[in-house]
């Protein structure tokens, strides 16, 4: 079956059994949800679906999710979509977990060059591209902002535990103007569990805007393993702009990450084996700090690896790294800083450098590196961010 150049629209809304009741704020009308409002089905609903698409078609105005892939869906094309005005979010994904039928598993399909906007009007903890439990499967070249919660959301797993997430392509898609200070703990792209063989490459993600705390770009929640973050631009948040909680063996490399408020780069949680390796990226302040701990001292407990990167600080002040804190009213204060000096003492960045990286702009967004960038001889490779976001329909092949 294939739906392409169809309008969907004007569905009502319904809260599942359980699922909560309704609030109000000042502006705002709204229904509980849980987090990523994964309870919350697709106004089009697949279920055993194979080689079937949706594509070039108008999803608007809707109460719930725009589109679900759910049990035994593979090999599917949601491409080409405008999904708009939104109850909830725009795709979700979710098969079988570790523990269910193989059968009842969902993989292999192909999200892509979507226009995603305008969500969780309803509910608002929904995600722009959620997949719960899914595995193979290409998200990539979409378009999304305007949503209060996280712009993609991928796997569904807290810990170590068996995880069906896996193998997973979120590539050049451009996310931004998410949050909009309503919710906390959010990012642009979000990760759960052990994901062998997921990479997060080549987006462009701005502009994340928390209530209380964590407006991250990039997040590698709990458990998150095995994942490479690589090629990525991300810059305005309200929180540092990369952040990983716990998990294992995660490649972070060749990305920029500027002007997060809070800092730069964070780990949460430093466990008995090597968390993350952050090497060959360009790290810019405007007077925060560069890497910030979540949990006191754990710096002293080598819980990541960090060399070859290039830190820049444009309001001309020296890089620091240190504790977070916050008070009652969630202001951010820092303790137990420590200079770049230091942190090689103990052990990071012995050869990162401190240098301009001559971005030709910076302050408005444009972070191409001119020719004598020092990027380049501690290997840094270029980002070409031409292609991120939808594609015409003749360059999707």
């Amino acid at each position: 079956l294939s739906f392409k150049g169809l309008s969907f629209a004007h569905t009502d809304w319904v809260q599942p059994k359980g699922g909560g009741e309704r609030f109000e704020r000042p502006g705002i009308d709204f229904a509980a949800a849980p987090q990523a409002a994964f309870h919350i089905p697709g106004v089009i609903y697949m279920r055993g679906a194979r080689y079937c698409a949706i594509e070039d078609c108008r999803i608007e105005r809707i109460g719930w999710y725009g589109v679900e892939l759910s049990e035994g869906c593979l090999s599917n094309r949601i491409v080409g979509n405008t999904i708009a005005d939104m109850g909830a979010g725009g795709i979700k994904l979710d098969g079988a977990d570790a523990d269910g039928p193989v059968l009842s598993r969902t993989g292999n399909n192909r999200i892509t060059d979507n226009h995603i906007h305008g969500g969780g009007r309803i509910f608002h903890s929904a995600c722009g591209i959620l997949s719960v439990h899914s595995f193979g499967s290409s998200i990539s070249h979409n378009h999304i902002h305007d949503l209060y919660y996280t712009g993609i959301s991928c796997g569904w797993v807290w810990g170590y535990a068996e995880n069906v997430s896996k193998d997973n392509r979120i590539e050049k898609n451009h996310i931004h103007d998410i949050g909009h200070g309503l919710l906390s703990d959010m990012g642009g792209i979000y990760t759960l569990g052990v994901q062998p063989g997921t990479v997060i490459r080549g987006n462009l993600v701005h502009d994340i805007e928390k209530c209380n705390y964590g407006g991250w770009a990039i997040y590698p929640d709990e458990g998150s393993s095995h994942i490479i973050i690589e090629n990525n631009v991300c810059f305005r948040t309200t929180s540092q702009v990369f952040h990983q909680h716990y998990g294992r063996e995660n490649i972070v490399r060749n990305n920029i990450f500027a002007f997060g408020r809070e800092g730069q780069a964070s780990l949460s949680r430093a466990e008995g084996h090597n968390s993350l390796t952050f090497e060959k990226n360009l790290v810019i302040a405007d007077g925060q700090p560069i890497f910030v701990a979540g949990y006191a001292g754990h710096f002293d407990k080598k819980g990541f690896y960090s060399d070859l990167n290039l830190f820049w600080d444009v309001s001309g002040g020296e890089p620091l790294s240190g504790n977070q804190r916050f008070d009652e009213q969630a202001n951010f204060s820092l303790d137990d800083t420590r200079s770049i000096g230091d942190m090689r003492q103990l052990g990071y960045d012995l050869h990162s450098i401190y240098a301009d990286p001559r971005l030709v702009g910076a302050a408005g967004g444009d972070f191409t590196l001119k020719e004598d960038s020092p990027a380049f001889a501690l290997g840094f490779k270029p980002i070409d961010l031409s292609d991120v976001g939808p594609r015409s329909a003749a360059d999707r092949q």
